[in-house]
């Protein structure tokens, strides 16, 4: 009959370090919420949590609570790595966990956004299982955008961002390599962890929090046309990766429509629900 609640976050930016207290009521999965429990946090490098331990039917009584009974477990769901934390009382009723989600403390660094916890009594073997979602916004898009007719000139690591803009040529298609939130580079095939095309070019992505697999669409067309122009998919057996494909159809369009098209491309976390927007602007 364990409960939790949201307590706080921790934010620490160039201008300086910020905690903000929340508030909220406690919740407890089969009592006063029918469906599996998420909390949500915005921007945040460390949050608080509450616990505490109903001892009646009406939620009226709590129960002492004793922090060496308490086993606890903090995992990024992605990729099953640990997440730090701390436990300590705030009174004998409840207790404070505290979640590190940054990789550092001491302003942007990677931000550990999902996180499963299971918080267990061994006394009685009374348990919480809940996900923490954390709204990073400084998730960006990593990309390397290639012309198919001058492959020796090629990119061979990634830039990013969330809305960016492509400047395609008459005479050739293009392809756009992308991965959400970890960079990758051209690396040998056998440090590599994809290639693209298949067998040809490897890359190796950065070893990261948040290695998920994604779905991959495009949401959004500025311009009809624009739908027999261009199409999206998963790099083939590897899913943390897609690849945009851009008919050089495109250059003609542009020309003579003079327009700067451009589309969304809508991104599904498969393990961690996270949906997100990658936006591609097309210039000549």
């Amino acid at each position: 009959m364990l409960q939790v609640k949201v307590g706080s976050y921790f934010i620490s930016t160039d201008s300086g370090d910020n905690t903000v207290s929340l508030s909220g009521e406690y919740y407890e999965p089969g009592f006063n919420i029918m469906t599996p429990l998420e909390l949500s946090f915005p921007k945040s490098d460390q949050i608080t949590l509450w616990i505490r331990k109903r001892a009646n039917d009406d939620g009226t009584e709590l129960s002492f609570m004793h922090i060496e009974n308490m086993v606890i477990s903090v995992t990024d769901p992605t990729n099953g790595q640990p997440v730090p934390f701390t436990i300590q009382y705030y009174s004998s009723y409840s207790l404070i966990l505290k979640i590190t989600n940054a990789l550092t403390l001491s302003g942007s660094g990677v931000r550990v956004r999902t996180m499963d916890v299971h918080f267990e009594d061994s006394s009685d073997n009374d348990f919480i299982t809940f996900r923490v979602i954390v709204d990073d916004d400084d998730k960006n898009f990593h990309y390397i955008f290639i012309d198919s007719n001058n492959m020796d000139e090629r990119i061979l690591a990634t830039y990013q961002g969330r809305d960016i803009y492509l400047s395609t040529k008459a005479s050739s298609d293009h392809y756009l390599l992308f991965s959400p939130y970890a960079y990758f580079k051209e690396n040998t095939e056998s440090n590599s962890d994809f290639s693209y095309p298949l067998n040809t070019i490897f890359y190796k992505r950065q070893d990261a929090y948040n290695d998920e697999d994604y779905s991959y669409s495009i949401s959004l067309y500025s311009h009809s046309f624009m739908r027999n122009i261009v199409s999206v998919m998963s790099i083939p057996s590897y899913e943390k990766a897609g690849v945009l494909l851009i008919d050089n159809r495109i250059y003609k369009d542009i020309i003579e429509n003079r327009i700067n098209p451009y589309i969304d491309i809508a991104v599904h976390g498969r393990l961690s629900g996270i949906d997100d927007t990658f936006r591609i602007n097309f210039t000549v």
